[in-house]
């Protein structure tokens, strides 16, 4: 018989497929032969560099370990520093070698695990693709292919639903693996999202806690105890579940239930980034897909804002949307939509609303959407930020005529814009602090503190807030925040506004800061309180 010729047979086939799944994966692969010479194509990532510099290191741990495989046939694990490789032996000949880097928290036997779940499925593929004609159908490559094939079809219909949907049936008929699909909830936690098709949804929980989510994006095998506590008694076999994180914000849960081996936990994974990869490009349809008001001029504004308002309630199934605009002197200067929809000082989030916020020097611009079921969802919280931001900025440039005696007036405090954004932080079991700085009277150039402002909100985070409570003073609201890390923004934001850019002179700034937690009772405005203790420069040093 002919020997084989590892070194032709790998230089016939096409290998990206194989490439992709390990980079979605984030392991390095090689295939070496009995030189150790690598055969694949090089890969530019981390773990790939890595294990090529191990392959002509003086360290010759890895050289090592491939003979004994060669020579054993048994698979061998060995760990340098914190990179964990598997050398496992093909049967047509040479050795393939699986690293990844292992997380600070995860322990050598559980990083091996996960190599050796890999190895199942991959030795298997690369093994299939060895032994048939360069231009042969073979299984893995072909189902890779189609599934990224119908995720691409249903990501042009803009339609995550669709997505999941169409995920979840190619899996039930493919692999014969049963996926369910939660997302992350605007109020917290995961509620059931897509089925297959003729399932019974009563038979999952149809909402997850936080608390049992994994925190990363591994696949996380569940113990059948675990499964049955969670609510997912009536799964057969395996039970897995997996974060996707999407967007800026959003995230998914994943449920996977079947007869899951090792090489099929491999391939779920990389299904799942591909997934993932689908829902970002639809919400990134989504955000795209809201569109500026067309306001023209002398024509009255709210007609053209409600258009905007309802194509936005539209796209995310709301059944109502009201939307004001408010100076930072506190007057109502629009208002769209059902105004009972508009959240109060006392506002408690709710999971039949959706709430969001856009400020700037200016006015505050407040949308609300309201639909009975199913609640919001972080994702439709990222498209609704968007249309904010998108809106306010146009609404607030139709608005500047009528405003302009308005804006030349001096600014009254924002306390209840901050307090009632405060409130809902606490609300959600979060700190809220205040902080205020303040310069003394005739301190500082006309139009300075809009440019601190300016400067300021770039070293805010995007659900904090700042405008310019009167001639002297600035306020900044900072959400999810306890007292000693307000301390350390304060005084950066102090070193920030202390030069007079515009004048080259050295201005003196008063700063402090208050903070509302859940746990303590508090009474009054937050930005009183932060005022009360301020000792305000008397002028300018030179």
């Amino acid at each position: 018989m002919e020997p084989f010729d590892l070194t032709s047979a790998v230089d016939r086939q096409q290998w990206d497929w194989l490439l992709d799944a390990c980079r979605r994966l984030r392991v390095a692969l090689e295939v070496v032969d009995d030189e150790n010479a690598p055969l694949l194509p090089p890969v530019e990532t981390h773990e790939g560099s890595v294990v090529r510099r191990l392959l002509t290191s003086p360290d010759r741990s890895l050289i090592a370990a491939a003979a004994d495989v060669r020579q054993t046939g048994a698979p061998i694990a060995l760990t340098v520093g914190d990179f964990q490789i598997l050398c496992a032996g093909l049967s047509t000949g040479g050795v393939l070698l699986l690293g990844r880097e292992m997380d600070d928290d995860e322990s050598t036997a559980g990083s091996r695990n996960d190599l050796e779940a890999i190895a199942a499925w991959l030795i298997g593929a690369i093994e299939a693709s060895l032994v048939n004609p360069p231009n042969a159908i073979t299984a893995e490559p072909y189902r890779i292919a189609s599934m990224r094939r119908i995720l691409n079809e249903n990501v042009s219909t803009g339609s995550i639903r669709k997505v999941i949907g169409a995920f979840v049936e190619a899996l039930g008929v493919w692999d014969s693996v049963r996926a369910r699909s939660y997302a992350a909830a605007d109020v917290g936690g995961f509620v059931h999202y897509v089925s297959p098709v003729g399932a019974l949804r009563s038979s999952v929980p149809g909402a997850i806690d936080d608390a049992a989510v994994p925190a990363d994006r591994r696949l996380l095998r569940l113990s059948r105890a675990d499964a049955d506590r969670l609510g997912f008694a009536a799964e057969i076999g395996d039970v897995l579940m997996q974060r996707l994180e999407t967007g800026a914000q959003s995230a998914w849960l994943m449920v996977f239930s079947g007869a899951i081996d090792q090489a099929e936990q491999a391939r779920l994974a990389v299904y799942s980034d591909m997934l993932r990869e689908a829902i970002d490009e639809v919400q990134a349809i989504g955000r795209g897909t809201v569109a500026t008001p067309r306001i023209a001029p002398n024509e009255p504004l709210e007609p053209s804002i409600e258009v905007a308002v309802a194509q936005l309630a539209g796209l995310l199934g709301a059944h109502q949307a009201a939307l004001s605009v408010t100076t930072v002197t506190g007057i109502r200067a629009l208002a769209v939509g059902p105004t009972m929809l508009l959240p109060n000082g006392g506002y408690q989030p709710r999971i039949d609303r959706l709430v969001v916020t856009s400020s700037d020097s200016a006015s505050v611009m407040t949308l609300v959407l309201a639909r009975e079921q199913p609640p919001f969802m972080a994702f439709e919280r990222e498209i609704a930020e968007t249309a904010a931001a998108v809106l306010h900025p146009s609404i607030q440039a139709a608005l500047l005529p009528s405003a302009e005696s308005e804006r030349r007036r001096r600014f009254r405090p924002l306390d209840s814009m901050f307090d009632q954004l405060a409130a809902r932080a606490v609300g959600a079991g979060q700190d809220a602090s205040v902080i205020v700085i303040a310069v003394g009277p005739g301190t500082v150039a006309p139009g300075l503190l809009q440019s601190w402002i300016a400067s300021i909100r770039v070293q805010l985070r995007a659900g904090d807030f700042a405008g310019i409570l009167n001639d002297t003073e600035i306020a900044v609201l900072l959400c999810d925040t306890s007292a000693e890390q307000a301390a350390v923004v304060a005084a950066r934001l102090k070193e920030l506004v202390q030069t007079d850019h515009a004048e080259g002179a050295l201005v003196e700034a008063a700063v402090t800061t208050t903070t509302r937690s859940p746990d303590m009772p508090f009474e009054g405005s937050l930005v009183g309180a932060a005022r009360a203790g301020l000792i305000v420069p008397p002028q300018a040093r030179p």
